[in-house]
């Protein structure tokens, strides 16, 4: 909820009004000094800086992603259920761009996003069947090989 403090000069009380505010709304990551004053909420109103903000939380965002699935894809041993939970969190961040950024930024800005987004998602997918396949191979060739073994012992 958002207020609106003001301060009674007579009584030296403070009292809070209800403000209704239709933006970007979010929460300070402050650090806790004596003199800064405790802020719950923010809500940015102007359309230019909500665009702004929602960019560089998507960067923020984004950059944690990818490190994530460029770790997962270049190493040897990423497994099967590695690569899912890169796909996973992949989705998970192109729900919160369709919900949050979709109606809040330029057309342009959001193509540019959900582009970056699908990119790795294809690579992961691409990692991921590439690697059934490889544990598909891999299990027939031993078949093949076992049951040469126990041909060859009767």
């Amino acid at each position: 909820m958002v207020y609106q403090v003001k301060k009674d000069r007579r009584k030296k009380k403070m009292g809070r009004k209800k403000l209704t505010v239709d933006g970007l709304k979010m929460n300070p990551k402050f650090s806790h000094h004596q003199n800064l004053i405790e802020v719950k909420e923010i809500i940015v109103i102007e359309s230019s800086l909500k665009e702004q903000v929602l960019k560089r939380q998507f960067q923020v965002a984004f950059r944690r992603l990818f490190k994530m699935v460029a770790n997962t894809l270049s190493s040897d041993e990423a497994t099967e259920g590695d690569i899912k939970l890169a796909l996973d969190e992949i989705l998970k961040v192109k729900k919160v761009l369709q919900s949050k950024y979709k109606h809040q930024i330029s057309n342009e800005e959001y193509r540019i996003m959900w582009n970056k987004v699908y990119l790795l998602q294809k690579k992961a997918s691409e990692r991921l069947v590439w690697l059934e396949e490889l544990k598909k191979n891999y299990t027939m060739y031993y078949q093949e090989e076992l049951e040469e073994k126990k041909g060859r012992g009767r």
